[in-house]
């Protein structure tokens, strides 16, 4: 039995004898008296030699595991874990004895050669099937307009130094187009199209693992993955995308599509303002049907600029409705559609 210091004028049996009386709750101050203990009443359970365990061995040393006595007010559920006095092995936690770091670092070393072996198999598969010198390029002049623009755009916002991919969506510090949802569009046109592919540079993690449905990688993020140019280009490289990127003035048969894409582009800057003034004063800004249509119907009418402002004045209308009381801040809300279209209404009536 390792016995502490304090404890070594009494025999083994009268360490048992302290014991057991202290358990049963006799009191404390009467205890240190009678066994002449130099201790505070507090902490006279820190002194008791450890629980031993004869079935539960160190793994290390073989050696049965100890574990220290807790005060009597919670004996019954000690939980101090087990240990051992030899190599200092902690049972059931997080141990820090010597033998436990190297399982550690020995299970580290593996689960990371893992991860690394799948990493090699998953970059394999994404260059053999995202592999570019398998895609059939298309020639410059099958471009229609609108890709024109949209790729115009996508490299602005992103092309690398050498102008030979589109860094990923994500990690660029502008936008393609005013709203998410619009870029994801013109992406999806632009690969239907075959204008640009995914390219097999892009990181592992755009891509997820396969599921019942798809197997990877056929399944990537669109605004994750890194996109490469699919076009053929017959002089020379660096002037065509700078072409694309900087077009010459819009041609006649081109002015029809203009004008379309000006207006998807005017709507989705709109909605952006709209969702940025109501996101200003924490509204919901749920864009349906009616939202859309609304907008369509002022651009017929109004310049963007002055929808802006036509928005501003009637999230701010809104927003004194619901501060006065009264109302939801959801039938607030709702309002500011209804007040741009009364508010525009009222410009083209009195001639503002």
């Amino acid at each position: 039995m390792n016995i502490d210091s304090r404890l070594h004028h009494l025999k083994e049996n009268e360490v048992l004898e302290l014991m057991s009386r202290y358990y049963n709750n006799e009191k404390t101050t009467e205890l240190i008296k009678e066994y002449n203990l130099n201790i505070t009443p507090g902490v006279l359970y820190t002194v008791f030699p450890p629980e031993k365990f004869d079935d539960i061995k160190c793994p290390v040393c073989n050696l049965p595991m100890l574990r220290k006595r807790a005060a009597r007010t919670s004996y019954r559920y000690n939980n101090n874990k087990i240990y051992c006095e030899n190599c200092g092995h902690v049972e059931g936690g997080s141990c820090r004895c010597s033998h436990c770091i190297e399982v550690a670092r020995i299970e580290k070393k593996r689960i990371q050669e893992e991860q690394e072996r799948i990493n090699y198999e998953k970059r394999c598969l994404i260059n053999e099937v995202y592999d570019l010198n398998k895609k059939e390029k298309i020639g410059l002049e099958k471009l229609s307009f609108r890709s024109r623009v949209y790729l115009g755009a996508l490299i602005r916002a992103g092309i690398t130094e050498d102008m030979m991919s589109v860094i990923p969506i994500l990690e660029m510090d502008r936008n393609v187009s005013p709203r998410v949802g619009y870029t994801q569009e013109m992406i999806r046109d632009l690969i239907k199209n075959q204008v640009i592919v995914v390219s097999p540079n892009s990181s592992l993690d755009a891509f997820p693992d396969s599921d019942e449905e798809t197997e990877f990688p056929y399944l990537y993020y669109t605004l994750k993955v890194k996109y490469a140019l699919n076009i053929e280009f017959q002089e020379d490289y660096t002037e065509n995308v700078a072409n694309i990127m900087n077009p010459d003035e819009l041609s006649k048969e081109d002015s029809e599509e203009a004008a379309k894409i000006w207006r998807e582009v005017a709507l989705e800057e709109c909605l952006e303002y709209f969702e940025f003034q109501m996101k200003e004063v924490n509204f919901n800004a749920a864009i349906g049907e009616k939202t859309i249509a609304t907008f369509k119907d002022l651009l017929e009418k109004f310049s963007v600029s002055k929808i802006y402002g036509i928005i501003y004045r009637s999230v701010a209308n809104a927003t004194r409705y619901y501060q006065q009381g009264g109302v939801s801040k959801k039938q607030a809300s709702n309002s500011v559609i209804g007040n741009c279209q009364r508010y525009a209404e009222r410009a083209v009536i009195e001639n503002w």
